[in-house]
Formats: C-alpha cells, structure tokens, sequence
C-alpha cells in the first residue's frame, strides 16, 4: 500500500511538471512543394539490370554489345531529377535552437510513392524587418524510416527515355528492394526564407534549400539516398508563443532607439 501511494504522489508530480512545460512548444504544420535531384550512385551491374542486359547480349544482333554501351543506349544515369509534395510537423521548446521534424513527402525516387521521415537537429527561425520577415535554418540528423519509392523505381527513372522506361516497368513487376533497404540515416541541412501573412504571426509563406547526405554504412546499403532541391511552404502555427513584432520608439536624445 505504501509503494502505490508513494508511486501515486511521483506520477502526480511528473505529470504537474510535463504539463507545466506543454506551455512552452511551439506546433507548426508546413505543405511543402518543389523538385529535388537524387544522387544514389548505383552500381547498375548489380542490380536486375544486369539480366536484361544478359538477355539483349544473347540476341545475334546485338551479342557484341558492351555494358557501357548498353547504359548510353538507354540513358541510364546514377542521378535524376523528381517533383517532390508532402507535409511536414516541426515541434520546438521556448526559444532553444532545437527543432524536430516528422515528414510525409513524396520520394526523391518516385513522385508517385510516399517516404517517411523524422529530423532532429540545431536550428531557429531568425525574424527581420518588424517581424514580417524571417530566416530559418536546420542542421542535424535525420532517419529516413521508409521511402516506398527507392528501389526498383529508382532504376527505372534513372533511364532517361520515356519508353524506355515503360517497358523497364514491365520487365522489373513488383521488385521487392533490388537496391537494399528502403531506409537509412543521414545528415541534412535546409536553408529558408519566408513572410509572415497576418497580424497575429499564424500563416507564413516561403521558399527553402535543403541537402540531405546518406550516412549509411555501404556494408548494409551500398546505393545512396543522397538528394538536394527547392522547395515552397505554406506554413501554420497551431501552438506556441508568437514572435513578438519590432517597435520603435522616439529617443528624445535623437536617432531611434527599440
């Protein structure tokens, strides 16, 4: 009996204290649009590439093809650019420069396929010019916790001609992860400059840079996740303190002073 009270009066606290804090977040909601290149520096003999290029050489017409003419043949590049859609949540605490980020966006391999996301690195949104304006910047780690697209779309959009590409979706079907993984660890940066749109500082709009290198052992996953781009937000506050708006005031001595 003496255990669950003492229990009881340490989980009262604990709870007093976490809901004292709950005061001091701040929620956005961003919808996010833009285009991305992904760098995944495939080695494409490893993958089922390979078998179609097996099954061409064994045609009489085209038996002394080489591998690198096969890639040029199709336009098959390590890279390829992609629209990228979604909506990302970002939580921060007071005015620390810690931010969290959960995404849901479209994958740097497939515009058609989702990826899921979570962020956590240093980073503030800097106000400027009475408010309306403001900088904002992130840097740390990220864990990609599963991106439907990377795999067997990653190749086949890494070919450059369109019918190429249809037909390269037949052959391949339903691949499972020819690729490995379809998640990793990575490090990310992301630069942005946005306006605010009302008085009370809830609606923002802007436009952001990001780079996102894969950090995953090459051991596990020797394809990359690697992309960079642009993209525009709309963003929403839901909780949290509001930027307090510039004001100047007169100095009787002179000159201005806030």
């Amino acid at each position: 009996m003496h255990k669950k009270y003492v229990f009881f009066v340490a989980f009262s606290l604990l709870s007093q204290i976490v809901f004292a804090q709950l005061k001091y977040l701040n929620f956005n909601m961003s919808i996010n649009g833009g285009y991305g290149q992904l760098i995944h520096k495939t080695d494409f003999q490893s993958t089922p590439l390979e078998a179609l290029y097996d099954f061409i050489i064994d045609l009489p017409q085209t038996k002394y093809l080489t591998w690198q003419q096969f890639l040029d043949g199709y336009n098959i590049k390590d890279r390829y650019w992609q629209p990228r859609v979604g909506a990302s949540a970002m939580l921060t605490y007071r005015d620390w420069p810690i931010k969290a980020i959960g995404e849901a966006m479209s994958s740097p391999s497939s515009y058609t396929r989702a990826s899921y996301a979570v962020t956590l690195g240093l980073g503030k949104d800097i106000y400027i010019s009475d408010s309306t304006w403001y900088i904002s910047f992130l840097g740390g780690y990220k864990v990609m916790l599963k991106d439907y697209g990377f795999g067997a779309s990653t190749i086949v959009n890494s070919v450059g001609r369109k019918e190429s590409r249809d037909d390269l979706a037949q052959f391949f079907g339903p691949q499972g992860s020819p690729l490995g993984r379809p998640s990793g660890d990575m490090f990310t940066f992301r630069l942005g400059f946005a306006r605010t749109l009302d008085w009370y500082y809830r609606w923002s709009v802007g436009v952001e840079g990001y780079y996102e290198l894969d950090l995953t052992d090459k051991l596990v996953r020797n394809a990359r996740m690697t992309n960079f781009g642009a993209q525009v937000f709309v963003r929403f506050k839901f909780f949290g303190k509001n930027v307090e708006p510039v004001s100047y005031y007169a100095n009787p001595a002179g000159g201005k002073r806030n």
